[in-house]
């Protein structure tokens, strides 16, 4: 059995469940902390790099055939361009992109996907957003395990794709399903405490690569607040097993909000109450109190930024490092530009950015990109059309002129000469928000479900005062 311990109430659970949850609450759990292992930096330095050169800080350790695409090792690339636009002379990038599936969550997947082998599961079961979905529908590829995906209505295209490429069952589903317990089926979620103690592999190899030494300071986005705690996991267990020093090493982490406080001195850290640590990628910050006690435990700061910054920031990385991450992921690259201006960090310290994602799998990022690509004189039989707007994504864009609104809402609007099925009204919607014309605003709940309101953006104002004006002038708007 092994010992777990909540991290809402704290209450000690002992289970062999690979999906285990609070005995007391419900809440999530992660593995309690042990005896370190006995275990040299010679031993480590010897092994092959990748997830499983760690196997002796991972849990069950002893056990056989890993299920394995190769995960981890991933470099830790000098940024000196990027540094001297930021003004940090030894700024690193570790860039977890080049994991098998484009994420850091291969690092997880390993972990859990081979013990899953090993307990005989069928099937392994999860709701995501996204890059979960994608990593688990590939190991469970591999391991000859059935996956089943339900995705939210909003997950990017390129990450759907992928998941159905690798052969998985995916089902649209805007709210919870409903957890059963049956020893073949594994139930995963973004908090499975043995997902992430393969995400912790990203802080074992940032400070074997600096030779033992944690840098400075490592810049994380939040997403769960499961990958910062983890990595802060990692060094604690490397400094208690006596592979690295007790050198200070601070934790930054990312989250779109507005509130920083300050610590005693000036340096700026979080206070769990004050700042809830908001999610950039997946749907809720299980670990939001784990992150904000290990960057108060750090020294470290939570940073700002924005939707706008983070797209920027994604343009930035690619143009001065030839690393074309998510805008969730870039977002380090945004809040560390804060950072340096408020003095969070120093010119000469070493810092760490974690990119965990790749930029072709958010097709919406792409699309900007592609955007610009019009700009190019291309041949004939490579030209990229202007984009046209149609006499129904007209009538959505006055429709939203009028107030916000969610798909089904819209499409009962329209009326019934130019009534479209759900899916259909959400299409258009996603082809107006790629023309920056329409925008998503924060979900709300109605009718018991989840529902994810659009308005519209400045750009699809201005479009509709210019279609008026050709309508007066009797002249017909391109469709």
């Amino acid at each position: 059995m092994q010992p777990f311990r909540c991290v809402k109430c704290s209450n000690i659970t002992e289970t062999d469940a690979l999906d285990p949850l609070c005995g007391r609450c419900g809440a999530a759990v992660l593995l309690a902390d042990g005896a370190g292992p006995s275990v040299s930096r010679g031993e480590l330095d010897d092994l092959p790099p990748g997830v499983w050169r760690y196997r002796a800080f991972l849990p069950d350790a002893a056990f056989g055939e890993s299920v394995t695409l190769g995960e981890g090792g991933t470099p830790l690339l000098r940024a000196e361009r990027l540094g001297d636009e930021l003004g940090l002379s030894n700024l690193l990038i570790k860039d977890e992109s080049r994991n098998p599936t484009g994420s850091f969550m291969d690092r997880g997947s390993t972990v859990l996907l081979s013990l899953a082998k090993e307990r005989r599961a069928k099937e392994c079961t999860c709701v995501t957003t996204g890059n979960l979905g994608a990593s688990l529908a590939a190991y469970c590829a591999k391991a000859g395990i059935r996956a089943r995906i339900r995705v939210n209505p909003n997950t990017d295209q390129g990450k759907l794709y992928q998941m159905l490429a690798y052969g998985a069952e995916v089902e649209a589903s805007s709210g919870p399903a409903a957890r059963r317990r049956d020893a073949n089926r594994l139930w995963v979620s973004a908090a499975n405490p043995y997902l992430l103690e393969g995400e912790k592999t990203t802080g074992f190899e940032v400070v074997q690569e600096l030779g033992w030494k944690a840098p400075d300071a490592i810049v994380v986005p939040v997403g769960t607040g499961g990958h910062l705690s983890m990595i802060w996991r990692s060094i604690t267990q490397l400094r208690r097993a006596g592979l690295a020093d007790a050198s200070e090493c601070r934790l930054l982490a990312v989250q779109v909000g507005k509130n920083v406080t300050k610590a005693a001195g000036g340096r700026a850290s979080v206070q769990a109450a004050q700042v809830p640590l908001a999610e950039l990628e997946e749907s809720e910050p299980f670990f939001r109190d784990e992150a904000a006690k290990a960057v108060k435990e750090s020294g470290g700061a939570t940073i700002e930024t924005t939707t706008a910054d983070m797209v920027n920031a994604t343009t930035l990385l690619a143009r001065t490092e030839g690393i074309f991450a998510e805008p969730s992921s870039a977002s380090v690259v945004a809040a560390l530009s804060g950072a340096v201006r408020r003095g969070y960090v120093r010119r000469s310290e070493t810092v760490v950015c974690v990119v965990t994602g790749a930029g072709l799998k958010d097709t919406k990022a792409v699309s900007r990109l592609a955007r610009e690509t019009r700009r190019v004189a291309f041949g004939e039989p490579y030209a990229m059309p202007t984009p046209r707007i149609g006499q129904t994504k007209l009538a959505l864009l006055h429709l939203l002129q009028t107030r916000p609104s969610y798909g089904y809402e819209l499409r009962n609007r329209l009326g019934p000469e130019k009534r479209l099925s759900t899916a259909s009204v959400y299409q258009h919607l996603a082809e107006l928000e790629d023309l920056m014309m329409v925008r998503r605003r924060v979900s709300v709940v109605a009718k018991g479900r989840e529902r994810i309101p659009y308005e519209l953006t400045r750009r699809g104002s201005d479009f509709l005062r210019i279609a008026g004006r050709l309508e007066r002038a009797g002249r017909s708007v391109p469709s």
